[in-house]
């Protein structure tokens, strides 16, 4: 599904960024990488994501990967943790990687879309409307802007919609 404006068609997504130049420099550091998109793509959405096999599952090197994912928590995309696991009989720390919500947002705009459950769609654009919500809230009484206009916006492009 695509928008029109003005018989020109625009992408239909939109993404937050952190208001701190440095983490929106490191975001679009990883987003212009190939192999920051390819790990990105790579993450599971949720639960989580080993770095052994975002090791194993690209052709990256090692210490690419690694500077890549050390940029991405950086940047408040992921969060990290470290887990003792044993292999026979010794113990070994693996490191794994979540997406926090900010990462999650990045990972659904790379992937294609018949790979997201719907479920999962639902969840996202609830949290990104209220994301933009809110701040579309904060403006109106930052600036004195009438909230109804938004509203009247909203209300007429929901009635343009055919009846499901």
């Amino acid at each position: 599904m695509t928008l029109k404006m003005e018989e020109d068609q625009i992408w239909h997504y939109i993404l937050p960024f952190p208001l701190e130049t440095e983490k929106r420099r490191l975001i679009w550091s990883v987003l212009q990488s190939k192999v920051g998109k390819t790990l990105l793509m790579n993450m599971k959405v949720d639960g989580r994501t080993y770095q052994r096999d975002l090791i194993k599952g690209t052709s990256y090197s090692n210490k690419s990967i690694i500077e890549y994912l050390k940029r991405m928590v950086s940047a408040d995309m992921l969060e990290q943790g470290m887990e003792q696991v044993t292999t026979g009989k010794r113990k070994v720390r693996i490191k794994w990687y979540v997406p926090t919500k900010l990462g999650r947002w990045f990972i659904l705009f790379l992937k294609p879309t018949e790979e997201i459950p719907p479920d999962l769609v639902r969840k996202t654009i609830e949290e990104m409307f209220h994301v933009y919500a809110s701040s579309i809230v904060e403006v109106c009484e930052n600036f004195g802007i009438n909230i109804e206009v938004f509203r009247n916006i909203l209300n007429s492009e929901y009635s343009k919609k055919p009846a499901t």
